[in-house]
Formats: structure tokens, sequence, C-alpha cells
């Protein structure tokens, strides 16, 4: 006897009926969504997107940003925080339009929504920082713009001039001060960046004393520019304090008028030690070699090119009086038409008041001294420089090495 042919109950049929149905939901959601992804994103037609799929968040938020009607940019915001809330962007966005309307509470729950939920985003923070500007918060600004300064080194050049303005007024002082009670670490650039652009030094002063006894103290090369600032104010006894007080105790116990020249301790090149500027035509530094009366002593080597050296020097401030110069100088081949001299300029003046001899070829250690005075008036700080002698271009040419050891200033009495 033949089996019976076997029926699918209903329930089975309604089943796959369904299933095939689920399946060409999902397929035409897929294409729907990628259509709308491919307009938002490839194509730049925010409309079309929506055409696809109303609730695209990317696409209400593109609107929302380009509408001029700000009822219509609003209601597309709100969308595409409904689609993906989330998304900062959107927060910080209809904040910016609901304090033009009026709306405070609002716009200031949109916007501290903005700033939590989107740390990492620069532009957010960027919004945010301005809307506290605007309400005259200036603390919570600063918060967030240091969010960004962490993070993008490449937005200083848009920031920094707004901080320096804010820095000059001194209602603002107290802001800045809460800001450096923690590690700020593109607070040396914002510095360097201040004492070079600042109209008025007295905010380089304020800003330098701010940062003083905190977690943000004062880099060598913050302290070159502060003291750069001070020098080129005229303000010499002022930068001499302020170096004075970035000594060691050490250091303080060998000051002299003339500071470093058993050149022993490394050159800092900042305030009233030694300032070298490189050249590639010579090289400068310390170190070891025979007959010092310490461990190191100044080399300059010269490569063989033309160079009008004149490239170490430091800012003195003598008393007037009549003083000496001395040290110990061993040329080592070296071949200069003129040679080598130390010269002393009372600082603005072009005239030398003390010349040394001239040094060149080779020797062992010897001895030199020169005799000089300091006028009543018109010399306050003076210049001490290492020269090539010369006046015609083949003056200027040079090769070979020298060395400079235990360089002083004396008063005679």
């Amino acid at each position: 006897m033949a089996d019976a042919p076997v029926t699918k109950p209903r329930w089975a049929r309604l089943g796959w009926v369904l299933f095939v149905l689920a399946g060409s939901f999902l397929a035409w959601r897929i294409v729907m969504l990628g259509m709308a992804n491919q307009h938002a994103q490839e194509l730049d037609d925010p409309e079309a997107a929506l055409g696809w799929y109303a609730r695209h968040p990317g696409a209400n938020l593109e609107i929302g940003l380009r509408e001029k009607n700000p009822d219509i940019a609003i209601d597309h915001l709100r969308r595409a925080i409904d689609a993906n809330p989330s998304d900062g962007r959107a927060y910080a966005a209809l904040g910016r339009l609901l304090e033009a309307r009026g709306e405070a509470e609002q716009a200031r729950q949109a916007m501290e929504t903005a700033a939590r939920l989107s740390p990492q985003r620069s532009d957010v923070q960027m919004e945010v920082a301005g809307y506290w500007m605007r309400q005259g918060d200036l603390d919570r600004a600063l918060a967030h713009w240091n969010a960004v300064l962490r993070q993008r080194e490449d937005v200083r050049a848009r920031v920094f001039p707004e901080l320096l303005q804010l820095a000059g007024d001194p209602t603002h002082h107290a802001a800045f001060l809460t800001l450096l009670k923690q590690p700020v670490p593109w607070w040396p650039a914002f510095f360097i960046y201040a004492a070079t652009k600042a109209p008025d030094a007295d905010t380089v002063r304020m800003l330098f004393s701010l940062q003083q006894g905190g977690p943000n103290a004062s880099t060598p090369e913050m302290l070159r520019a502060h003291l750069a600032r001070l020098q080129k104010e005229g303000a010499w006894m002022e930068a001499w304090f302020a170096w004075l007080n970035s000594l060691t105790k050490e250091q303080i116990g060998k000051l002299g008028y003339l500071y470093n020249g058993s050149f022993e301790a490394p050159i800092s090149n900042l305030g009233f030690d030694w300032i070298v500027q490189k050249h590639p035509a010579v090289s400068l530094d310390t170190t070891a070699t025979y007959e010092t009366s310490g461990e190191r002593a100044l080399r300059v080597s010269f490569r063989g090119l033309r160079v009008k050296f004149e490239h170490l020097h430091q800012y003195l401030m003598l008393p007037p009086g009549t003083f000496y110069l001395q040290g110990r100088v061993r040329p080592d081949n070296l071949q200069a038409a003129q040679g080598m001299q130390w010269a002393l300029y009372c600082l603005g003046n072009n005239e030398p008041v003390a010349v040394t001899d001239r040094f060149r070829g080779s020797d062992q250690w010897t001895r030199f001294r020169t005799e000089f005075s300091i006028p009543p008036s018109g010399c306050p700080v003076q210049m001490l420089r290492l020269e090539l002698a010369g006046t015609i271009r083949l003056d200027f040419d040079a090769n070979g090495t020298i060395w400079f050891d235990n360089l002083g200033i004396e008063q005679l009495r």
C-alpha cells in the first residue's frame, strides 16, 4: 500500500512566507541605507540621502549645519540627535542655534552634552569654548581650549592670538592662574609666542609670574624668550635678576663680572651666559684638552669656508671704572689673515672700548691681558664678543682651530 503524501501544516508554510518577507525587507533596508550613505557621504547630497532614508543622522546633521532658516535647521538637528544621540556635533550646533534664539537653559544643556559626548573632537570643543566665552565664563572656555590644544598642535596658530589678547586684560588673570594649577603641555609654546608677540611687555611679565611655583615651571626655552623680551624692552636689570633667580646656589657662588669664563659649565645660550649663534662654517663647543686649568676649554674650529665670525658673545653690566680682560689662548694651526680677537662694546655702539691682541697660527697656551675703561655715562650694558678681525672679504676665510680658557674681567683698584 502506497504511503500517503506528507502535507506541511499551514503554520509551517506561513513561517516560510514570513521568513522570505523579512529577508526581502532586510535586503531593501540594506540597499536603502547604502544609497542614503552614498548620497550623504560620497556625493555630498544630504537632501537625496533623506529621500532614501528620512532618519539618516549624517544627512540631517549636514542640512542642520547648512540651513539658513534656524527653525528648519533646529528640526534637522533634533532628528539627527534622535537617530544618533551620541554625536556631540549635533548637540553643539543645536546649542548655538538655541543660544541665538534666546533659549539659554536649553542651549547650556546642549553645549554641556556636546562637550561630554565628544571630548576628543576639536571642532566640538572649540564650539563649546566659544559658547562659554560668549557667556563670560573664561575658566570654562580655557578648559575646553586646553582639551583642544593638548591634542592638536595645528590649531595653535588660531587659538594663541585669542589667548594672548585675553591675557592682556588684568581681569582675566585669575582664569589663567586656575588653568596653570594643572600641567598644561602646550603652555611653553604659548608663553614663547606671547613673549615674542605681546604688544605690552607687562603681559609677558604677568604670564611668567603666574606659572612660577606650579606644575608649569619655566623651561630654559621659556626663560630665554622671557629674557630676550626684557632685553628688547631695555629692562636689563630686571632681566639680570630674572636670570639670576634661575641659577643654582653653586652657580651664584661663581658669579663675577664675566660668567663661565672657565667654560666648565655647559653653555646655556641664554641670559647673561655665553650666547652662541650656529653657522655651518664653524663648530663651537667646550671639551677637554691638555694643560687646562679645569676639565674643559672653549674650542672654535673653522672649516675653510668664508664667515664673518662674531657668533659668540656675552652681555655684561660693568659699572663705570677701569678694568682688565684676561685669559689663556692656544691657536692650533689657525689660518686667518687678520686672526681672532675679543672685543668689548657698549651696547648699541659699533666702536669697541677694548680689543685684545689678535691670535692666529699655532702656539702653546699663552696668557693675554687688555685694559679698558667703562665711561661714567652712556654705557650701562656691554657686550663681549669673539670675532674674526678683518675689513675685506678675504680676511674672513678661516681654517683651523683655536682654544680659550680662564677668561675673566677684574676691576683695577
